[in-house]
């Protein structure tokens, strides 16, 4: 059965639930290989105060698509199914091309994802589970890959990742959503989807390689966050949610390192074991990995000793050593929740780590999120000690990571403000005016600061599509 036709009835069923419940291998963006959302650009503290708005973009769907910047072009899509380039410096349209309708049924959908840059192309992947290879220059696409035509549910709400002719898409999954749907409409539902990672090649769209995540009969195990990859060995690192259904599967909840070339494993570390749950049967705690892992170095007994690491939602941030998964070091940031905990990126850098975590949060049930402030810390990153923490700081959080900008540190969240914290010692010195919800990572380029926003009010959210530039000039 096609898509198109499950679609279709998935849209009457979830009509029928709302009714009774009425670039190249080089850093983009500061994110690159490494993840480490840090850059030496023109920002710091002694300059953030100066920093005014040059531009905004309205976009016709949410952008929680995070700014890619490169050759004086900021590269975008939003959740109405539209991809995008504008001038960098002056916002003006470069080109727009709708590339799908989107399932708008679908509680996320059309390109709530974030793409990459490579090849001179602009690579995007949908919630409705369509790969796109775009010229840079012209938009024009040069191919469509359906990369999950196995499951009518499936898709990518991922940070992609280019290396070596390669697009790492991590496959996902409206799964849980729908379950609860169908609950509500009083219909039953057995989840079926099992999460993977397809590796496309980038000239052609054609997949290389698929990693799956689950064995059957076992399902969920989606990969929903960003990757990172270590070009020295071509190992890929990323991590995993947990089980929909049933009995919990060895990769659940677990941060996973695979060979970028073919896939195979190299080495799986569980976080948490045991993790069933979706909002029909919420059997599990529901801690599952929505950040992407860090790579980065640090002194561990005067000896340099290299890490991977990622923050999970039950508030925890890991540090694994990254050639055997060994677990070094782990540190509390927040507290847990639906929503709660680390949800996005960490910024890495000179050894350091610099996190934001919601605490006890549930971004599906329309709360405050000024209600339930974050905890923002630095963490040593040999050691897992606490340098400083500015605990309940400002308001939740949804899924973008902050920006490590030489020595301030930038959090956005779902009230719409960003603060600057000095790094040497946590304290604010720079608050933004008020915005939509900031539903992207920040991106500094040179002295501009680049984000998306808008987020519905299902994720406790307000607030238009659009892209804001800031510069201090």
């Amino acid at each position: 059965m096609k898509k198109s036709i499950l679609y279709s009835s998935l849209l009457a069923l979830t009509t029928l639930a709302a009714a009774q419940t009425a670039g190249n291998d080089s850093s983009v963006g500061g994110m690159g290989l490494s993840n480490a959302h840090a850059g030496t650009g023109g920002l710091n503290a002694q300059n953030v105060d100066k920093l005014k708005l040059a531009w905004k973009f309205q976009a016709p769907g949410y952008v929680s698509h995070s700014p890619l910047v490169e050759g004086g072009q900021v590269y975008f899509a939003d959740w109405s199914g539209n991809a995008y380039a504008v001038n960098a410096a002056s916002g003006q349209l470069t080109w727009k091309k709708s590339l799908e309708q989107p399932v708008k049924a679908f509680p996320w959908h059309g390109f709530a994802g974030t793409g990459a840059l490579g090849q001179g192309m602009l690579f995007e992947a949908s919630v409705e589970g369509y790969a796109f290879g775009l010229d840079r220059t012209t938009g024009e696409v040069k191919w469509k890959t359906d990369f999950v035509p196995e499951s009518q549910y499936g898709g990518s709400i991922s940070t992609l990742l280019y290396h070596g002719g390669l697009v790492y898409i991590g496959v996902s999954s409206v799964e849980e959503a729908v379950a609860g749907a169908m609950k509500r409409a009083g219909k039953p539902f057995a989840p079926s989807f099992r999460g993977k990672v397809v590796a496309l090649d980038a000239a052609s769209g054609k997949i290389v390689w698929e990693k799956s995540l689950v064995p059957a009969p076992g399902n969920g195990v989606a990969m929903w966050g960003s990757f990172a990859l270590d070009p020295a060995s071509n190992t890929l690192f990323f991590a995993t949610g947990n089980n929909y259904s049933g009995k919990s599967t060895d990769l659940s909840d677990s941060i996973v390192a695979v060979n970028g070339k073919t896939g195979e494993t190299v080495w799986a570390t569980q976080a948490t074991a045991f993790d069933v749950w979706t909002p029909a049967t919420p059997t599990g705690p529901d801690v599952d990995f929505a950040a992407g892992p860090n790579l980065f170095s640090a002194q561990v007994g005067g000896q340099s000793r290299d890490f991977v690491g990622i923050g999970q939602k039950n508030g925890i941030y890991w540090a694994l050593d990254r050639r055997s998964g060994e677990i070094v070091w782990k540190h509390t940031v927040g507290y847990s929740g639906v929503g709660g905990g680390v949800r996005a990126e960490a910024s890495v850098a000179g050894g350091k780590v610099y996190v934001w975590s919601n605490n006890s949060f549930d971004d599906t049930t329309q709360l405050n999120p000024a209600e339930f402030p974050i905890n923002v810390k630095a963490i040593d990153g040999g050691s897992g000690s606490l340098i400083w923490a500015r605990p309940k700081v400002m308001a939740a959080g949804a899924t973008g990571a902050g920006y490590l900008s030489n020595d301030i540190y930038l959090v956005g969240t779902l009230s719409g403000l960003i603060k600057a914290f000095r790094t040497s010692d946590g304290q604010v010195v720079w608050t933004s005016g008020s915005h939509p919800s900031i539903a992207s990572s920040l991106v500094v380029s040179g002295d501009q600061l680049f984000f998306g926003t808008g987020v519905p009010a299902r994720f406790s959210g307000q607030g238009e599509g659009m892209i804001y530039a800031y510069t201090t000039r």
